[in-house]
């Protein structure tokens, strides 16, 4: 007999030879080319049961259609490959893509939930050409283009179809137990077709239902921990041409994760430069308009400082770095830091940020959370020092996350503001809940319920249109797919809508009861229709604090459509069609169409032409003097995209708005809550803005860039409309406010 040690010895040995070749499969590293060798994918998790989740049938993929997906973790990332057949006689769009663009192309979606728990994930999408997408997911279907990643990709063709590799690296965000030998993610992968609209995806989940990230596949992987730092320094040389004077700015960004645990980033003197622009908006009412952060430090992992409720943002970056207290510019950021990070269960995140100058803000924001796939607890809190203001203020939220079952989704907060200006003292309370109801069957359903005091403030730090409200919504959504397979339509997803806000006095702010289709058609394109009923309600800030503005109350449509370019085809366009009922009489009207032009896959050119008239524009003067307007508006929208070389691009964008203005008749507010016609003088007016900006950008490496930005653009009211619409458009391009040319160069080191 022999010795049982030796045994167990020799079957350890044994195992081990057999186990050997999978192990060393799986650390072995994977060449991103496109090209998918089998040898390389050897071990690789199989993913084939895609069905059809556009149109929302679920039905398995036709052969002519079909999708694998090969999935393995590497020492250097998570490792996918999407092999995707094309069926015959079926045009591919292969449209070239600028980083984040929106313009249909034949594509691959590899989105991911490291954490698989429906808090946050990352998409990262490739083209059939080989351009990239990549966004953050939060509030389980809301998708942000602002984060950018630095992760490897790769397209090629193969007989019959084409095929993607990504590799994404474990440093790219932050992952609970990174410790562990495995850990279980969440996984989703689809192929489009645009010539026919449809969507392929593995597992059945889709990002039109209200329950989308928490519907991921769990795949359990192997997980290596790695640690990183990064750096990116930046010059940018800005040469204003109006006043024949030059400026520079050097900085640096710092990324670094010390395990795959914890990351954190680091600012010195951080550009915010003019290398993307914002969209222009006129806007003469007293709220204040949102606008996204394109600045790579505050939306690199901006997602776990969102809480995803209707109460308002709790931190909203464009503070930071925003316009100075005392007016007199944009304030510079000496040093700003974040982290996030987690043990076991228990999450955090930290921010904060330095502002030079005296009418700069100190800002500081702390987020804890416990949890896991079921449930989660949050407790965040912030605090703004705002010196020149003498005013400190901080607000405290407490959040949860709750899914008692596959059905279920609730999701309460809890908002406390407190304040003090210069010895005054004032806080507020907010509350809401959010509640998705997603039934197996063509029915799902949503609930909100908000209520926000008189004295709730989260503009210090974050973003609130306004407080002093209660509001509820309840909205029912239902989806249809035609048999018929000779119909125009793919599908239909139809939804009502009953929503109702009022103040603390009572005051109908805002009733609603709407209808829409939202519809696919069987070649590639969409159309929308939203019918509304507005029942009379109060506007009670568009006076300023001088009381409630009664608007009337109609029934109002927004009709839009739009159709990509399919295969060689040189034209896709858009148009929408709009109507809404003004505060006293008539209504406005919004007619536009864009069509964009494809000459070739490299290059691309639109034109955008939308035009407004507004029977009874309703402008506050002053105190609770009103204008009535009949005014006249166009605006042109254009975008040019040429690929010159894989990395070289050039895009030219232009925005030009004007508006001519008739004085109709002067109104005032009186005692009794009623516009009645006034005798004060009212004047017209024209007004005129305009955005132009050229590009270039030159790829040096990942998140590494050489930008050449020709920048012009202005703003004016001119008294007076006599003169046409259309001079007014000509007088627009005239405008050169800001007339400047930017040198910007910034390149990623890896240590």
């Amino acid at each position: 007999m022999s010795n049982p040690s030796s045994r167990a010895r020799r079957t350890a040995l044994a195992l081990a030879l057999c186990l050997a070749p999978l192990a060393a499969a799986q650390d072995a590293a994977v060449t991103v080319d496109g090209v998918i060798d089998e040898a390389e994918w050897a071990g690789a998790q199989r993913f084939d049961a895609f069905v059809s989740v556009q149109p929302l049938t679920l039905t398995p993929a036709p052969a002519d259609r079909r999708a694998e997906a090969l999935l393995r973790a590497t020492p250097a990332g998570i490792a996918v490959a999407i092999r995707a057949w094309h069926p015959a006689g079926v045009p591919q769009t292969r449209t070239r893509v600028p980083r984040d663009g929106s313009t249909p192309a034949d594509r691959f979606n590899v989105m991911i939930d490291f954490n698989a728990d429906g808090r946050a994930g990352y998409a990262f999408t490739v083209t059939a050409a080989g351009d990239i997408t990549d966004e953050s997911i939060t509030n389980e279907n809301t998708f942000s283009y602002d984060w950018d990643g630095n992760w490897q990709h790769a397209a090629a063709d193969f007989d019959g179809g084409y095929a993607i590799e990504v590799l994404i690296p474990w440093s790219i965000a932050q992952m609970r137990d990174s410790a562990s030998a495995t850990r279980t993610i969440g996984l989703y992968v689809d192929r489009v077709i645009v010539a026919t609209g449809e969507r392929f995806a593995y597992p059945a989940a889709s990002f039109t239902q209200p329950r989308f990230l928490s519907d991921f596949a769990r795949v359990e992987i192997q997980q290596h921990s790695v640690s990183q730092l990064a750096l990116t320094p930046y010059v940018s040389v800005v040469n204003d041409l109006n006043t024949r004077s030059g400026d520079h700015k050097t900085g640096v960004d710092i990324f670094w994760k010390p395990n795959g645990d914890h990351q954190f980033a680091f600012t010195i003197n951080p550009d915010f430069g003019q290398v993307e622009s914002d969209n222009l908006v006129v806007n003469f009412t007293s709220l204040e308009n949102f606008f996204n952060d394109k600045r790579p430090f505050f939306t690199d992992n901006q997602s776990y400082f969102d809480l995803s409720q209707n109460l308002g943002n709790l931190f909203y970056t464009r503070r930071v770095g925003g316009p100075l207290d005392d007016g007199s510019g944009t304030a510079d950021i000496n040093l700003a830091v974040k982290g996030t990070g987690s043990f076991g269960q228990f999450g955090y995140g930290i921010f904060g940020a330095s502002e030079d100058g005296d009418a700069g803000r100190d800002a500081a924001l702390a987020r804890l959370t416990w949890g896991d796939a079921n449930y989660l607890i949050g407790v965040t809190r912030s605090r703004v020092d705002r010196p020149f203001l003498d005013r400190v203020a901080e607000v405290t939220a407490v959040d949860g996350r709750w899914q008692p079952t596959a059905e279920w989704l609730i999701r309460p907060v809890l908002m406390r503001s407190d304040s003090n200006t210069a010895g005054r003292s004032q806080n507020g309370h907010a509350g809401g809940v959010t509640v998705d109801w997603d039934p197996e069957g063509p029915w799902r359903q949503q609930y909100f319920l908000t209520y926000v005091d008189r004295s709730f403030e989260l503009n210090d730090l974050g973003f609130q249109s306004r407080n002093d409200f209660r509001y509820f919504e309840w909205e029912s959504g239902y989806r249809v797919t035609p048999n018929d397979p000779e119909s125009t339509y793919a599908s239909h997803d139809y939804e009502i809508e009953l929503a109702y806000r009022d103040n603390a006095a009572g005051e109908r702010l805002f009733g609603s009861l709407a209808l829409s289709r939202y519809s696919q058609r069987r070649s590639g394109g969409d159309d929308f229709l939203f019918l509304r009923w507005r029942a009379p309600y109060l506007d009670d800030r568009l006076s300023r604090g001088n009381g409630s503005v009664p608007f009337a109350g109609r029934a109002g449509i927004f009709v839009e459509s739009s159709r990509p370019r399919s295969g060689d085809g040189r034209l896709g366009w858009y148009w929408n069609l709009d109507a809404v009922p003004e505060a006293v009489r008539g209504y406005r009207y919004t007619v536009g169409v864009q069509p964009r032009l494809h000459l070739g896959d490299r290059f691309d050119v639109d034109l955008g032409v939308y035009l407004m008239h507004r029977d009874d524009w309703l402008i506050w003067q002053q105190a609770r003097e009103f204008g009535s307007f009949k005014t006249r508006q166009i605006d042109l929208y254009s975008n040019l995209n040429w690929f010159v070389g894989e990395k070289h691009e050039l895009r030219v964008k232009l925005q030009a708005l004007a508006i001519n203005a008739d004085a109709s008749v002067a109104r005032r507010l009186n005692e009794a809550g009623r516009l009645v016609d006034s005798s004060a003088t009212l004047d017209d007016f024209r007004l005129r803005n305009l955005g132009f900006q050229v590009r270039y950008r030159y790829k040096l490496a990942a998140l590494s860039d050489v930008y050449l930005v020709y920048s012009r653009g202005g703003f004016a009211i001119d008294e007076g409309s006599d003169r046409g619409l259309g001079s007014t458009l000509d007088d627009t391009f005239s405008l050169r406010d800001d007339n400047q040319f930017l040198l910007k160069v910034s390149y990623r080191f890896e240590i």
